[in-house]
């Protein structure tokens, strides 16, 4: 049984000597990542929704970690001139995941509507620390991973967290059936924190693969940093992909929880299994994801993913018979992990080796405009059109993005 989970996973393929280390480590960083996905990251906004959040604190928890990555890349990337990425990651996800530990006692110390507020705080001053994670995060796994087995390992990765996530999952929802709500959420925070250092402490036993890469002192300067040569070459092209992909991934992003629980009235033990079944469908394909890639490009995995992904936006709309959510799960599980091992490779693949600060810096700025404006746009969305609505909008998002990146990519 473990040797097959092993050749699904491709660890038996020929890896050289010199990378092994560094993608063993990789694997467990995200395979700890995934408790962490499949317990605070997944079921944080369903909490949000229970204790009454409005859509506009919804939309705040969609928009707060996008305004703090515009606000603060600039500066970030002046003060981390000259020091290196390979160092520079670890301690800046150690410090945005400690944050989650304040999560703990929250429901047991402060009324629900003092909570809301409070987790909003915390979400914006973890974001702070974040926003260097986030934004020299691929250049860490490019730094990290050979051109020739970023698909292997990326797709191999996105198995992994697809597997812990929906291990997280499940114990989760039978974790929150058994106990009060305050109760059975201060364990899923817990169990959230502990996963997200056990995976903190893996980023710190990558090397890369060749000398660190300083984030440059040239590049790391207003001029350098965002120079407009990048908006007038083929880059430019990837950018506004990223952002209308960025734009409708995250449209919905604050409409979800609260359509989960006021108009579908999915209990959390059906939200969890869900996820659980969402996470197996999204193993089985990630593992695959390195031999997709050699049918296809990257453009395209990108492009038919999110397609797909339109596609069971508008089936958890429909979902109110618990088989039809369950239907849902399937379906996104397909395309999301298409596109996850997509995108991030086609991003990685017009980016030049030797000028990466620059070119990630313009795609965090594009990313994040696209999910600050989707944060902001909920409450109006939701007023104007209603959750049913929205969910529609964001179908059609979904669909025009794929289409768009297939066509124009």
């Amino acid at each position: 049984m473990i040797a097959t989970v092993r050749r699904f996973l491709g660890f038996d393929l020929p890896v050289p000597p010199e990378h092994r280390k560094n993608f063993t480590h990789l694997y467990w960083d995200v395979a700890f990542w995934g408790i962490l996905n499949g317990s605070i990251v997944n079921f944080l906004g369903v909490y949000l929704s229970r204790i009454g959040a409005s859509p506009f604190q919804m939309g705040l928890l969609t928009a707060i970690p996008a305004l703090m990555n515009l606000i603060l890349t600039l500066p970030a990337m002046l003060l981390l001139g000259g020091k290196p990425v390979s160092k520079v990651v670890p301690q800046a996800a150690l410090i945005t995941r400690a944050f989650y530990l304040l999560l703990v006692p929250l429901p047991l110390l402060l009324p629900p509507d003092t909570q809301v507020w409070v987790i909003l705080g915390l979400v914006l001053a973890q974001n702070i620390s974040g926003t260097v994670a986030v934004m020299i995060g691929n250049a860490f796994l490019a730094e990290s991973i050979p051109s020739e087995w970023r698909g292997q390992v990326i797709g191999t990765r996105s198995a992994l967290v697809a597997m812990t996530t929906m291990v997280t999952s499940v114990v989760i929802g039978q974790i929150l059936t058994a106990m009060s709500l305050s109760g059975g959420y201060m364990v899923l925070f817990a169990i959230g924190f502990l996963g997200s250092m056990a995976s903190a402490y893996q980023l710190f036993k990558i090397k890369p693969i060749a000398p660190p890469q300083p984030v440059s002192t040239a590049a790391a300067s207003p001029a350098g940093m965002l120079h407009l040569g990048i908006l007038k070459g083929p880059f430019r092209k990837v950018l506004v992909m990223m952002f209308l992909l960025n734009l409708a991934i995250f449209l919905p992003q604050p409409i979800f929880p609260l359509y989960q629980v006021k108009v579908l009235h999915l209990s959390d033990q059906i939200i969890s299994l869900a996820a659980s079944l969402f996470s197996l469908v999204l193993f089985v394909v990630s593992a695959k994801a390195g031999a997709i890639s050699r049918r296809i490009n990257f453009r395209q995995m990108t492009g038919y993913g999110m397609l797909i992904a339109s596609g069971s936006t508008m089936l958890f709309v429909l979902s109110f018979e618990p088989w039809v959510y369950f239907a849902t799960q399937l379906v996104g599980g397909l395309g999301w992990a298409i596109f996850n091992n997509g995108a991030v490779n086609y991003l990685l693949e017009n980016i030049p080796a030797d000028d990466r600060p620059p070119h990630l810096a313009w795609f965090n700025i594009a990313a994040n405009a696209a999910v600050l404006l989707c944060g902001l746009l909920s409450q109006t969305l939701v007023g104007s059109l209603g959750l049913s609505g929205g969910m529609l909008l964001a179908v059609a998002f979904r669909l025009i993005s794929g289409l768009a990146v297939l066509r124009f990519g």
